[in-house]
């Protein structure tokens, strides 16, 4: 019955989100009429550009989190599992995107649990990294936040944090590998190496939300200034609906949360209008990268010549 009722909620939470974003938007229209919008294809374009970073490094970092597993892959292909696998976040429920990375990798001959033990990782220091520029416009959210949602924001950081730690990974990886009756190869990097992958998702972050204020400026006529601002909102509104644990790929909470955290800058109405924007940019900028630029990056057939080893680099 619960199981029913949290799979209920994943689908009409999103949707009844986005139902009073429109609302507002709607109640808010002069708002929207009178902002300054104005459409400059080199700042668009510049966005497109930096947001490369992205796409086409996070597989790589991923890449290397499984080699520290045991197993390799070339990049072309781990460009393909990861960025294919990434759409599967758009369906409701909140593990899809982790089953098709690990049905993608196993093509590839890579066990299900090393593949999911690295996917972990990397999930918690993506996490992890997120923090460092969200803090910026953190002063904001917090009025806007209920108070479990508050508690989570500021607690997961930590709870993220332990769970980095080498051994606390490898006694997960050892109960993931037993229970799907898979053979285990210990992770075995230190704390420098973590934390330079972290330092490394780090700079991730800053030029995906610097991507984000680049498109901003590129629809409306903000200060160049007030771009740094733009970029951290949108990944503290992306740590907002992660923490949210309910809608796909934050869809929808997100959204909310973008749009007031906007508000300090701009009407709401405009605010919440260019949150939806902002979704409508990174969807089609996630589409070009998977389906558009992936043609362009070489990956041969599993069980190739370049396919997975076992073998530790």
């Amino acid at each position: 019955m619960i199981k029913r009722i949290a799979g209920v909620a994943k689908v009409l939470v999103p949707l009844v989100v986005a139902f009073f974003i429109g609302k507002v938007i709607y109640r808010n229209w002069q708002q929207v009429r009178e902002a300054e919008w104005a459409f400059s294809p080199v700042y668009i374009f510049l966005s497109v550009l930096v947001t490369a970073f992205w796409f086409v490094v996070r597989p790589w970092v991923w890449k290397l989190i499984l080699a520290q597993f045991g197993y390799s892959l070339p990049y072309g292909a781990a460009y393909q599992i990861f960025r294919r696998a990434e759409l599967s976040r758009f369906v409701p429920g909140s593990i899809w995107h982790y089953v098709s990375r690990v049905y993608l990798a196993g093509q590839w001959g890579i066990p299900a649990a090393a593949c999911l033990a690295a996917t972990l990782t990397e999930t918690v220091i993506l996490l992890l990294a997120a923090i460092v520029p969200a803090l910026w416009s953190l002063h904001q959210a917090l009025p806007f936040l209920e108070a479990p949602q508050r508690v989570l924001l500021l607690v997961v950081p930590f709870i993220a944090l332990g769970l980095m730690h080498p051994k606390v990974l490898n006694f997960g990886g050892r109960l993931l590998a037993r229970r799907m009756k898979q053979p285990y190869v210990e992770l075995r990097v230190g704390w420098a190496r973590l934390a330079g992958i972290w330092l490394l998702y780090v700079l991730i972050w800053v030029t995906h939300g610097l991507s984000a204020g680049l498109f901003i400026r590129g629809i409306l006529e903000v200060p160049i200034s007030l771009i740094p601002t733009l970029g951290s909102s949108y990944i503290l509104a992306w740590l907002i609906g992660m923490v949210s644990l309910i809608a796909p790929a934050g869809m929808g909470v997100r959204d909310g949360a973008f749009g007031l955290l906007l508000r300090s800058v701009m009407p709401l109405g405009a605010a919440l209008t260019v949150a939806v924007a902002v979704r409508l940019w990174s969807v089609s900028i996630e589409l070009l990268y998977t389906m558009g630029v992936g043609r362009f990056i070489h990956s041969p057939a599993p069980g190739g010549s370049e396919a997975a080893s076992g073998n530790r680099l």
